[in-house]
């Protein structure tokens, strides 16, 4: 069997370490897998996936207009004798959804909890055979929007990172935040808080930040007027180095106001390193049992000061804490899992159990929402054409 995953480009994080393990997988067992980039321009992360092995294809590489991409990925699609396209957000793969050939089985997957990403998703929805969420208050949240109109299936991200032996407490806590600067999405206004809190009350700490983006110097003064010393700015490391910077430390600070299924959080449960997170659903449904000791209120620098206080001061809770993540993660968050999700629904689709679509349509008929008809349009076409010249761009 043919199977397209299709990625608008190749992210750094998040969903290329997840396309990574489902690629894999489906490879495994006999499947020939491509990866199609739909976006017009590849991304930063084209090492990582030709060192995983990757079948890549670009099918929208330099088309910039996208009524052009639209039709060449649509093409790409229908001409290539693929079985199933699994969608992992691609906005073009959406668009062009009613234009796909009836026999080609079809699979949109939401990864992160927002309006945007819901919005996205229902685009088309119709003519998708079946959706899937990546966890439990994601999948509540698709089967109550009456514009996602395909079935819903719960499959979790997972982690390919094994722990060795735990890192024991001693008496300076390392402490690390591994993710996008950013506001107000990933809340990282809150870490300079929590550190000076930390100061006030005794504790003998570090911070390691590792990444970038667009809040950093704003969080690096924070730092420097309320809590100076005590953080380290490592700026955007590969993904082996930053699971070193988790292994090596206590605790990672995961204060985000709405996540998919953070392989942050993942990897620090296999690794030993706790996180101290903030209370929205996904994270307490990762969590488990010790959701109750580990999460905080969402915008309380108080709360997470507390938590890490109390778990440091108690080393049986905080050992206890580690194995009980660890059992949990490896037990429900594997890639061993999270494939034979996909093989599942795989396998019920081409054995017939699937919804009846619409008829397809002709490109030349599809409909574009109002938020893209802007970018189809002559004008902007010839203001894209314009710029290019100017800016020597091909």
């Amino acid at each position: 069997m043919k199977i397209a995953l299709t990625l608008p480009n190749l992210p750094l994080s998040g969903v290329g370490t997840s396309i990574s393990i489902i690629e894999a997988g489906l490879s495994d067992v006999g499947n020939t897998v491509e990866v199609l980039i739909t976006g017009h321009d590849v991304g930063d992360d084209l090492r990582f996936a030709e060192q995983s092995g990757w079948s890549l294809v670009f099918p929208g590489r330099g088309i910039r207009f996208l009524p052009h991409r639209l039709k060449r990925i649509m093409e790409f699609l229908n001409s290539n004798d693929y079985s199933i396209v699994i969608n992992n957000t691609s906005a073009e793969t959406q668009l062009i959804l009613p234009c796909l050939k009836p026999e080609i089985l079809r699979v949109g997957v939401m990864r992160v909890l927002n309006p945007s990403a819901m919005k996205h998703l229902a685009m088309n929805s119709e003519y998708l055979h079946a959706t899937v969420g990546i966890s439990e208050e994601m999948i509540r949240a698709m089967e109550a929007d009456e514009r996602i109109r395909a079935p819903v299936r719960l499959i979790p991200n997972c982690t390919r990172v094994k722990g060795g032996e735990f890192l024991q407490l001693i008496d300076h806590l390392r402490i690390c935040y591994i993710g996008r600067l950013s506001n107000p999405d990933k809340n990282v206004n809150i870490l300079p808080r929590i550190a000076k809190l930390l100061k006030a009350s005794g504790v003998n700490f570090s911070i390691e930040i590792v990444g970038d983006g667009p809040a950093q110097q704003k969080l690096e003064k924070a730092f420097k007027r309320l809590a100076s010393g005590c953080a380290t700015f490592k700026g955007l490391l590969p993904r082996e180095q930053a699971q070193q910077i988790m292994s090596n430390s206590h605790f990672v600070l995961l204060p985000s106001i709405s996540e998919g299924l953070s392989n942050v959080m993942l990897e620090g449960m296999a690794l030993g390193c706790v996180p101290v997170c903030s209370d929205i659903e996904n994270f307490k449904w990762v969590l488990g049992e010790a959701a109750d000791r580990l999460q905080c209120r969402l915008h309380r620098p108080e709360d997470y000061a507390e938590r890490i206080a109390y778990m440091a001061s108690n080393p049986d809770i905080y050992s206890a804490t580690q194995l009980y993540l660890r059992e949990r993660q490896q037990k429900l968050f594997t890639p061993e899992r999270t494939v034979q999700g996909y093989l599942d629904l795989i396998n019920e689709l081409r054995s017939g159990h699937t919804r009846e679509l619409p008829p397809p349509c002709d490109f030349e008929a599809l409909q574009m929402p109002k938020e893209y008809r802007l970018y189809c349009s002559p004008a902007w076409h010839l203001l894209q054409k314009t710029k290019d010249m100017f800016t020597g761009h091909e």
